[in-house]
């Protein structure tokens, strides 16, 4: 274990209220973090931004608001601000099963040089809210990715994952918006990082309207061949 590991969470949001309080009272209460960082979209809604002030209001919390527009640029926006040596992104929908955050924080303080991520897939109905035809396209998605990437990965496309920090730093990022997505997994693949998968499900959101559709989400293949065909050092910056 790293002696100086600190641990940033943060929450991209835009129109999130009472979903947001319940991911970060969740997360609070596995006491694993060392900062919460808010960043908060420029076309947030009023009922989200006075959510967020009203939460900074608690020690270890604070907010900037994004350069730009869509979830990419929210991401990217958190590399940038955050003081930990590691970082996970929760979501702000409070979608994910908060039971997987202590094991992931365990097995990266065990290994802080790896990067830890969510599996839907190893979890048990980890698919929860998808339907039959979405869940279907995953999985057939996510074989393909493991045959193309020869990784043994079972869940590329959920960056549900706390990473060092330095790592997202050095690589050069592209997309704005949910085709930033994909890059935080199979940018890092690329150059040769290795991963660890806990099991977690999705759980449907109860709160707010997803900016994601069908049309958003089928932007991450392009981008998973265009990284496909890249060479390590063209993900570096220079």
């Amino acid at each position: 274990m790293e002696n100086n590991y600190s641990l940033s969470v943060a929450f991209c949001t835009i129109n999130e209220t009472s979903s947001l309080i319940s991911a970060y009272e969740k997360v609070k209460g596995c006491s694993c973090a060392d900062e919460y960082l808010f960043i908060v979209a420029k076309n947030a809604t009023e009922e989200c931004k006075k959510t967020v002030e009203k939460l900074c209001e608690n020690e270890k919390c604070r907010f900037v608001f994004q350069d730009g527009y869509g979830l990419g640029n929210a991401i990217r926006k958190s590399f940038d601000e955050v003081k930990g040596t590691h970082l996970i992104l929760w979501p702000a929908d409070d979608d994910m099963d908060i039971n997987a955050l202590p094991q992931m924080v365990k097995l990266s303080k065990m290994n802080p040089q790896k990067i830890v991520t969510v599996s839907r897939w190893k979890a048990d109905k980890g698919f929860e809210g998808y339907g039959t035809i979405r869940t279907v396209i995953n999985f057939v998605s996510q074989k393909a990715f493991a045959i193309l990437f020869k990784s043994d990965l079972t869940d590329f496309t959920n960056p549900t994952q706390i990473a060092p920090v330095s790592v997202y730093r050095k690589i050069k990022w592209q997309g704005n918006d949910f085709e930033f997505m994909p890059e935080m997994i199979f940018k890092p693949l690329k150059i040769g990082c290795e991963f660890i998968e806990v099991p977690c499900k999705s759980i449907p959101r109860k709160d707010g309207k997803t900016n994601g559709s069908f049309k958003k989400f089928a932007k991450y293949y392009p981008v998973i061949f265009k990284i496909y065909k890249m060479k390590p050092e063209d993900v570096m910056k220079v």
